[in-house]
């Protein structure tokens, strides 16, 4: 299917485990964020953290079938801790307030998968367990809501290829009230290991100071079933090392900053990331010294999702030595062959969904403590301590085979990228065109900032900035017109090998945009991740969506 015969609630891209879906009006994607019965009761796809596919929602069922009342809901992990987390999150009254549920009531269990023979050999007809172990939440009905909210902020639940895979065993539940006893480790697939080395090959590819002692190597990084699940599994070690305030500098992913806000501790928000805020961050971490107190780190994306601005980072880093606090870069949008984080950030977080796989279809994330600064010794037991690899295998094995093609794939999104927004820049300035921003780190006024830690230039690829560029308009008729006049692929997502549009606060802030708005997020924000078709024919999609556009202001459209 072509973009334009991609009907609401189709899988994009066209596979089965998609983790996109076609939102193609700006009213799908207003009443998407609504929750509104129009759009959901059609969609047959959705991100893996929003929306559970199809094969998860399978297994759940076979699993509770016989099992699980009327008056209960199930969920399922592929480690203990996430299930018991679950459990904590969605009996928490702190978190939860009234719709806590009592303790008592939410039951966790080991889920024991089998293979069931043609001809059973014993009396339950059942072989040794074939399958690694799930673990389940069992819960009362009202605390579905608060479950799906866990699901969602912390990327912990199975993925559609594990549950594929689960579906046709038989299984059995044992209830279980604490952690399971460490079994002997089985020796690890190799493939974890040719990622771990890969993104620790990247990392250390063309560095900016090639001077640097200290290098990456696979036994620095953490992979992660999702970008989210790595996200917060690096807030909750940090947690352990120095439980204090934390500082979000510049708009971030708008699950990171819920994440924190839910989770806590104590943050303050500086969200737009200039130097007056930096101005006034260092002001704060003054007066804090002066009382003998510490934050524990500042959180920041090179650059941030989806205004693509970029903070001084190199006075952020001064500022940590000088304070003794954690900087914590997530660098998914600039991603590693563009930007080189190695001399500024403690941690890197990253999403492995995006640019690295850019087939959307696998999610994974990564953490990396960077062994160049001083507290590298004293992080490594904290992450060590409760680290598990719930990546799937069969996942893994997905993401090592997309990202063969990193590369050469971004080197085409980075050229084609920087091409349209050539032709978009001009019209930012033209009182004709309802055109009123671009984001694009090439023409941010934090450009400096960014191009501060672009890698330099090699035989195989040249850094740039990135697949991803966002455009605002005068009007939410004009933003409207040009979403809905354009021939793309359009949901949530970015990174993959095809054009993906979004209006951005339309689809995750909808009920939020007043608050959007006061941190500088306009609402005619649409977002354009970059894929691999070609330039020309891309750039004649977004004039088209342009003139569009600029039509509402003469009131033709």
């Amino acid at each position: 299917m072509t973009p334009n015969t991609t009907p609401l609630g189709q899988a994009i891209p066209d596979k089965h485990h998609a983790v996109s879906v076609q939102l193609p009006r700006w009213n799908d994607v207003c009443d998407f964020g609504l929750g509104k019965p129009r759009v959901h009761d059609v969609l047959k796809n959705g991100y893996p953290r929003t929306f559970l596919h199809r094969d998860v929602r399978a297994l759940v069922d076979s699993c509770s079938r016989g099992f699980v009342s009327s008056s209960q809901g199930l969920a399922l992990f592929p480690d203990y801790s996430a299930a018991a987390d679950c459990k904590s999150f969605i009996t928490s009254e702190r978190i939860q307030k009234a719709d806590a549920v009592d303790s008592e009531s939410v039951s966790l269990f080991a889920v024991y998968f089998y293979k069931k023979e043609k001809e059973p050999s014993s009396t339950e007809g059942l072989l040794p367990a074939t399958l690694a172990t799930l673990y389940a939440v069992v819960h009362p009905v009202r605390a579905e809501s608060s479950k799906m909210t866990f699901w969602r902020l912390t990327g912990r639940g199975i993925s559609s290829r594990r549950a594929e895979q689960y579906l046709d065993q038989e299984c059995q539940f044992v209830q279980i009230d604490t952690p399971p006893p460490k079994l002997q480790s089985l020796p690890e697939h190799p493939v974890y290991e040719t990622l771990r080395e890969r993104i620790a090959d990247l990392l250390e590819r063309a560095p900016i100071n090639p001077q640097r002692v200290a290098r990456v190597s696979s036994r620095d990084v953490y992979l992660h079933p999702s970008g989210m699940s790595a996200i917060y599994h690096a807030h909750h070690a940090l947690l352990r090392w120095r439980y204090s305030d934390i500082i979000m500098l510049g708009f971030p992913y708008e699950l990171s900053i819920k994440m924190i806000e839910t989770l806590g501790p104590p943050y303050r928000f500086f969200s737009f990331g200039t130097d007056n805020e930096i101005d006034q961050l260092e002001q704060l971490l003054r007066g804090k010294a002066e009382k003998g107190e510490k934050i524990q780190a500042v959180w920041c994306e090179c650059p941030n999702n989806p205004m693509l601005r970029t903070v001084d980072i190199n006075r952020v880093r001064k500022l940590a030595d000088r304070y003794d606090f954690l900087l914590v870069i997530d660098d998914t949008i600039g991603s590693f062959a563009n930007v080189d984080v190695q001399d500024v950030a403690d941690i890197i977080v990253t999403s492995l969904s995006k640019n690295f796989s850019g087939s959307a279809d696998v999610l994974a994330g990564s953490v990396v403590i960077n062994p160049h600064f001083r507290h590298s010794s004293e992080l490594k037991p904290a992450f060590d301590a409760s680290y598990t690899n719930s990546l799937y295998v069969g996942d893994a094995e997905q993401l090592e085979y997309n990202s063969r093609r990193y590369l050469a794939n971004l080197s085409r999104q980075n050229d084609t990228a920087s091409f349209l927004a050539d032709f978009f820049h001009p019209y930012v300035a033209d009182p004709t065109s309802t055109l009123t921003t671009l984001f694009y780190p090439k023409v941010c006024w934090s450009r400096h900032n960014y191009r501060a830690r672009l890698r330099p230039v090699t035989e195989d690829f040249v850094p740039g900035y990135g697949a991803v560029l966002a455009l605002s308009f005068e009007t939410v008729a004009a933003a409207s017109a040009f979403f809905d006049s354009l021939d793309l692929y359009k949901g949530p997502s970015f990174g993959a090998t095809i054009t993906i549009a979004v209006p951005y606060v339309q689809l995750v802030l909808q009920k939020d945009k007043e608050w959007a708005s006061t941190n500088g997020l306009d609402e005619t924000l649409v977002r354009i991740s970059v894929g691999l078709e070609d330039k020309e024919a891309l750039l004649r999609c977004v004039k088209v969506a342009l003139q569009a556009a600029d039509a509402t202001k003469e009131g033709i459209y």
